[in-house]
């Protein structure tokens, strides 16, 4: 509920689908901006979402751009066309439908907390340099997008480098863990047709499948969406977490003792709660993540990978520990996540 004579902000990224790391990102922008003094709206960020946030609900963007004091685009690979299940989808259309209408309207447009490019389509890589003109500040997540940016003609005096908000979780959400002790499993690859090609999925499949069975005691079956994880089927007495909002799943992510996911916002929230993590992953933008926190090899692509690398993974998954070093480098991806923050007032 709006209330009088506060400043309004629109949030404006890809909640359509409520896939969590999306939402989470979302939410994080939207309790800054309450701390920034606006009354804040981040269309279709459900319901539940927006009452535990304190948030305005809505399910379109209807009025919305034309009061707002202030657009804040943020949240996933939304300045890319490579970030989906489907290569070439993009959110791109919604994000620059937002900008134009800043810009005729004379309102603040800032970007912040992105990944951007590579692009697929040249398409694609116009909307995103249009964007980036309306924008009076860019805020990307890692090295690559600001590369990225660079390499269409971006100016480097607009762009911000930090590190993924949802690094923050704890910073802006009021929830505590709830210790299980148990591994993590995520592997819900069925949508993502390029990995499809790797000889060795069905032997890695049927390996992740096998040990969620034989563990079903230890672990806890994950999904990114409010859909049941594809290895419930295979592993009906194991203990299932699925999204469907954060004030719940959130506290269960955190307990946690480690978790293996080929989906970057898992790996990334579970890390900021001190969660040992390795991935097979999807997505590039995956990698770049493992690299930031100096653990490369814990991340290889599920286009390549091979059974043996499941097995190594799955061992050192149920051996990890949180190091000094862990926790130094989460400190100093905090601090650079908050400047992705900044300049969002």
């Amino acid at each position: 509920m709006a209330l009088k004579g506060r400043k309004k902000a629109v949030v404006v990224g890809p909640y359509r689908v409520h896939n969590f790391g999306d939402d989470l990102v979302g939410a994080i922008l939207a309790k800054h901006l309450q701390r920034e003094g606006y009354n804040v709206s981040v269309p279709r960020l459900g319901k539940s979402n927006a009452e535990w946030l304190g948030t305005s609900f809505t399910e379109t963007y209807d009025g919305l751009l034309k009061s707002a004091d202030l657009i804040v685009v943020g949240g996933g690979g939304i300045m890319s066309d490579t970030s989906g299940s489907k290569p070439g989808a993009s959110y791109l259309d919604i994000v620059a439908r937002a900008a134009i209408a800043g810009e005729l309207t004379g309102k603040k447009v800032v970007v912040t907390s992105v990944g951007a490019g590579p692009w697929i389509l040249e398409r694609s890589k116009m909307l995103a340099f249009g964007v980036s003109l309306i924008a009076q500040k860019i805020g990307v997540r890692d090295q690559q997008s600001l590369d990225h940016l660079a390499s269409i003609g971006v100016s480097g005096e607009k762009v911000v480098l930090g590190a993924d908000c949802a690094l923050l979780s704890s910073d802006y959400l009021d929830f505590a863990a709830k210790p299980s002790g148990k591994i993590g499993l995520q592997f819900d690859i069925a949508q993502f047709k390029d990995v499809q090609e790797n000889p060795d999925l069905e032997l890695i499949a049927e390996a992740v499948r096998t040990y969620a069975n034989t563990h079903a005691s230890n672990v806890v079956l994950v999904a990114n969406g409010w859909r049941q994880p594809t290895l419930a089927a295979h592993a009906p007495s194991s203990e299932t977490l699925t999204y469907q909002h954060l004030q719940e799943f959130l506290p269960r992510l955190a307990g946690l003792k480690a978790l293996f996911t080929s989906h970057l916002h898992l790996a990334i929230t579970s890390y900021s709660q001190r969660i040992p993590t390795f991935s097979l992953y999807v997505r590039e933008k995956t990698k770049r993540f493992y690299d930031q926190i100096g653990h490369p090899e814990r991340a290889i692509d599920l286009r390549t990978a091979k059974l043996e690398d499941f097995k190594r993974f799955i061992a050192a998954t149920e051996a990890a520990v949180w190091t000094d070093e862990d926790e130094a480098t989460l400190q100093r991806l905090q601090g650079q996540a908050r400047s992705l923050l900044a300049f969002v007032d």
